[in-house]
């Protein structure tokens, strides 16, 4: 193929900004991953404590490390205070746009909790940039907690390292599709990490290979006084406990002069009067990890010791208030309330020299081809605006000009083995319009007769004062409603299993799309439009020509974790019964479902029961069955009350599961088996279980309704602001 013609895909052009040598060492994995990969373009700013002398100018390890600087911004006001503090962040503000704007990047990387990271992703989120933030969602003790839940809130997607974090982001209303459990980019270095220069590292640092501790206190900018006086007690712990020390200098944050003080008075960096000690501003990541993996206790309050050094089962002694709410692992002994030098020292006592096995709380070693491959998923071509998943809130009672003159509408659609049928539903659950058409067999002629339905429906819902706002898709199968995909279809349409229906037809009708089961879908038609509105928990059992349903929990409707919950037909009721279309015996769809009671009926015909209910040219079916039970027939009452029990005991079985209030049945043969329900439920459920409300549907097409409340739920709160 000639070269010329074929077109080069642009580079993901991706910014990563670090601010201090403990974010550094998260990043630079991650830098050095995207350099690597042919399809992404990196660019790096460098500010904050890096750029400072006082805190070994650790730019110089970032070039060093082969990776070119794109901007050097001196960003930090002097001062180690609070004031300091929010001048740098000022600082910051005034500096980057200018930067960020001639860089243009498709994303920004940021990390952590810094307040340098809470300017860079309040800049780029004013100048609608991408964010991308890594380690959000953790917890800790000081104002770093703000810092970094608002960056969360700034950035448009998520990085995070552990499970925890994961669900509290979603708990703060983050999209969870948004959101990437990729363990910490370190511990990608951590777990291959390289020790034996052990002995020449501890020579640079003046440390005995064989015994040394670590330490590293930075200060708590929400109580300094408290602060100085923990590391007042650590420092005196430290000394008297009198092994070989690697004593590294606090961060710039509000406070860290006053612990470089009190260093000094101590005489730390005066090897003369402490030769176990040796103090140093920064060391490289490489080399920390090596002192890490060996040493023989890390004491201080540095996230290192509740995250890093539990990759090598090093013991830690963790100091104050600075990590409270850090995920740890047992080799971490903390010492909150450090009021006095006795309390300090024993804990270094009994963690001295321990070994505790490894965990791999924050990380299994392969986080950075996740984010690789979820930086390559981001769409960078869609809309930037980002949005929040509150949880559901009443309705507003404002109006809108668009309620006023347009009918708000959904077009639902329900995709059977037999029909299409497509309707336009309004808001208060009236079908506007209504087609239907034979399935076509094949898969294309299907999309192609959707698409055709679909594009009338449009035309139809223009004539009508509609304005539709999305397509909502019914469909017998196992669904995955986020992603809009079919994943096993029904026997009837057995070709559409693993059909991701949202983005077939996304694209060909230019509305958005919602899929769900049909059986789901009853269920959210019940609650919007049915006997479910303001019920908060109910199962919604539908007996047609199958059995099947949905359930509502809190005003949730449950999924499972395989998208397989709420298979109401298969709940097993007899452990020898006769065979389900599933291929096991004695699930209640194989007692009660209305092919069962075809079945039955032409059983009965054969034997001349039912020729007084067959009308002419009719083919017999449960509809004659169960005419003829309600008239006396005993043989057909028997088949009748066989399956309502049956029905009856497969919802007493959910009662003690999910103790709904209410259970709606619909389909065709739900006031057949109502009575029957009712009985086995008092017969059969446990006291507690009898209160339960039984109620038939008075909705003609609950499925149907179901697709149209998918549209419905969503984009009314989605643009009305009433819970999206």
């Amino acid at each position: 193929m000639d070269a010329n013609n074929v077109q080069q895909r642009r580079q993901i052009k991706v910014c990563i900004a670090t601010c201090n040598r403990a974010d550094y060492s998260k990043l630079e994995p991650v830098m050095a991953g995207i350099q690597a990969d042919p399809d992404m373009e990196l660019s790096v700013i460098v500010l904050g404590s890096h750029l400072i002398d006082d805190y070994g100018s650790t730019h110089r390890f970032i070039s060093a490390d082969g990776f070119s600087i794109t901007q050097k911004l001196h960003t930090i006001v002097r001062g180690e205070d609070e004031a300091a503090m929010v001048e740098s962040v000022g600082l910051s503000l005034v500096k980057l746009p200018d930067v960020l704007y001639r860089l243009d990047p498709d994303l920004l990387v940021v990390h952590g909790d810094r307040f340098d990271a809470l300017a860079l992703a309040t800049s780029a989120a004013l100048m609608n940039y991408r964010i991308l933030h890594l380690e959000g969602g953790e917890v800790s003790g000081t104002i770093d907690d703000s810092i970094r839940h608002a960056i969360t809130k700034l950035s448009h997607y998520h990085a995070c390292c552990t499970e925890r974090a994961r669900q509290r982001l979603i708990a703060m209303c983050e999209s969870p599709s948004r959101v990437l459990l990729s363990g910490c980019p370190s511990y990608d270095k951590l777990l291959r990490a390289d020790t034996s220069s052990l002995e020449r590292v501890c020579h640079r640092y003046q440390v005995d290979p064989n015994d040394f501790l670590i330490v590293i206190q930075h200060p708590v900018t929400t109580n300094q006084v408290e602060s100085q006086k923990m590391f007042s007690v650590m420092v005196d712990a430290v000394i008297e406990f009198n092994h070989s020390t690697l004593f590294l200098f606090p961060n710039v944050d509000a406070g860290s002069k006053d612990l470089t003080r009190i260093m000094r008075r101590r005489g730390l960096e005066s090897h003369g009067q402490h030769p176990n000690i040796s103090t140093i501003k920064h060391i490289p990541f490489d080399e920390f990890m090596i002192l890490l993996s060996k040493c023989k206790c890390i004491v201080g309050n540095s996230s290192a010791g509740v995250r890093e050094a539990g990759a090598f089962g090093t013991p830690v002694v963790n100091v104050g208030s600075r990590q409270t709410g850090r995920e740890t692992g047992e080799n971490v002994v903390h010492v909150r309330d450090a009021d006095s030098k006795e309390k300090v020292l024993r804990a270094l006592q009994l963690q001295y020299g321990k070994r505790y096995p490894p965990s791999h709380i924050y990380g299994d070693g392969r986080c950075i081809p996740r984010i690789l491959q979820f930086i390559k998923e981001i769409p960078f071509k869609s809309g930037i605006q980002k949005g929040f998943n509150f949880p559901a809130m009443p309705a507003s009672s404002s109006q809108d000009i668009d309620h006023i003159l347009e009918i708000q509408s959904a077009l639902a659609i329900d995709m059977g083995g037999t029909n299409l049928r497509v309707a336009i539903v309004d808001l208060r659950g009236q079908i506007v319009y209504y087609t239907k058409v034979p399935n076509p067999p094949v898969f294309e002629e299907r999309i192609d007769v959707l698409a055709a339905l679909i594009s009338d429906a449009k035309k139809k819902a223009v004539e009508h004062d509609c304005r539709l706002l999305g397509i909502g898709i019914s469909t017998g199968g196992r669904v995955d409603p986020k992603e809009g995909a079919l994943l096993d279809a029904t026997s009837l349409i057995h070709d559409w299993s693993y059909v991701n229906l949202r983005a077939l037809l996304s694209s060909k009708v230019e509305l958005p799309v919602w899929v769900d089961n049909d059986g789901n879908c009853a269920a959210q038609g019940e609650r919007r439009f049915g006997k479910g509105q303001g019920v908060k928990d109910c199962i919604t059992v539908i007996a047609g020509t199958g059995i099947g349903g949905g359930i509502i929990l809190n005003g949730e409707v449950q999924y499972g974790s395989t998208f397989c919950a709420a298979e109401l037909g298969h709940v097993v009721v007899s452990m020898d019964g006769p065979l389900c279309s599933c291929g096991q015996h004695g699930c209640v769809e194989a007692y009660a479902g209305g092919a069962t009671l075809d079945r039955e009926a032409k059983s009965l015909h054969e034997a001349g029961e039912l020729n007084d209910f067959l009308e002419a040219d009719r083919e017999v079916s449960g509809v004659h069955l169960t005419a003829a039970a309600k008239l006396g027939n005993v043989n057909a009452e028997k088949i009748v009350r066989r399956a309502g029990t049956a029905l009856g005991t497969a919802i007493t079985s959910m009662l003690h599961v999910v103790n709904p209030s209410h259970v709606i049945l619909c389909g065709h043969l739900a006031p057949v088996y109502y009575n029957y329900v009712k009985a086995v439920i008092q017969q059969r459920a446990l006291p507690s279980a009898r209160k339960v409300e039984i109620v038939v549907s008075e909705i003609s097409d609950p499925a149907l309704l179901g697709a149209a409340s998918l549209v419905l739920d969503y984009s009314i709160r989605r643009i009305y602001g009433n819970s999206h």
